[in-house]
């Protein structure tokens, strides 16, 4: 995996820490899959003691992010912005949108290192349509939205998918004015697909899940 490039944002795989759990990498340990390390695996296991369900979750939102793309190409979307993207896994976003409409352009971005270091795995897109991915962190929409128009035409409905990550931005960033910024860069047309964990289910596995998570760094 060569060296970041301005183009496709990918890094090397010497610049992934394994010694610092990663979300990315815990929540390719919950779908199953093994680009993880012991670290990531502990705290997937802290956080499990206190919702069990987390491996189920986690599947479910894949079926969701899969659903949600399938949905917004029926309605005539052509084009996603995927923020958050995590570890490439099954049915990633242009993988979905393509088998659908050939001509479907994707947009990946992530801050992980981890995700960079895999990201030529998202970079398999049809001749008809074209993938990208940014080394980028959503709290900077404006950035993203810049790099993302070097693949995307921005005057053209975008499908925004913001697939468990909100839930990592503190109130003190302020989550929902980011999002308002990112949105008001896209046309008219434009959708917002939301998966975000929920604290009032089970108030107190939440509470505990978010106490064992925050004892990391």
């Amino acid at each position: 995996m060569g060296k970041r490039n301005s183009q496709n944002g990918y890094v090397s795989a010497d610049s992934v820490d394994p010694n610092v759990p990663s979300p990315a990498r815990v929540w390719n340990y919950w779908l199953g899959g093994t680009d993880n390390f012991p670290v990531d695996r502990q705290l997937a296991e802290r956080i499990m003691a206190a919702m069990p369900s987390m491996p189920l979750i986690a599947r479910f939102a894949r079926l969701f992010l899969a659903d949600a793309v399938r949905r917004l190409s029926e309605s005539g979307v052509r084009q996603f912005l995927d923020i958050g993207s995590g570890v490439p896994t099954a049915d990633n976003t242009h993988q979905v949108a393509q088998r659908l409409a050939a001509e479907s352009r994707v947009v990946y971005a992530d801050r992980d290192a981890t995700v960079a270091a895999h990201a030529q795995a998202l970079l398999t897109s049809t001749p008809e349509g074209k993938t990208a991915y940014l080394q980028a962190d959503l709290r900077d929409p404006e950035a993203i939205l810049a790099a993302a128009a070097r693949t995307l035409d921005l005057t053209r409905p975008v499908g925004v998918l913001l697939i468990g990550v909100l839930h990592f931005i503190p109130d003190s960033d302020d989550p929902g004015q980011v999002v308002a910024r990112l949105m008001a860069g896209l046309p008219s047309g434009s959708y917002l697909a939301i998966a975000h964990a929920a604290s009032d289910l089970d108030p107190e596995a939440a509470a505990e899940a978010t106490r064992r998570n925050n004892q990391t760094s």
